[in-house]
């Protein structure tokens, strides 16, 4: 099953998110993760640093910012819970 993948800055930050910390969200399903993995290994260097900078801003508290730095990622897995 191929993930369906979203433009939506808030899903490209939880693909993020989860693949800093793929042990948050154990209730998902592994299709979820791996799609996360297989998202983070396609992306250039630049795209990489900047997944690590939108988690970084949203641990701050600085969703908006994070986002924003987000949503010049590529179109990432869509989060699979509403």
């Amino acid at each position: 099953m191929t993930a369906q993948l979203s433009n939506d800055p808030r899903d490209k930050l939880r693909a993020a998110i989860h693949r800093a910390y793929p042990q948050v969200d154990d209730d998902l399903a592994r299709a979820y993760g791996t799609a996360c993995e297989q998202w983070f290994a396609q992306l250039s260097e630049d795209e990489r640093w900047a997944t690590v900078s939108a988690t970084v801003a949203y641990e701050k508290g600085q969703k908006d910012k994070a986002a924003e730095i987000a949503s010049q990622l590529p179109p990432a897995p869509r989060f699979p819970l509403p």
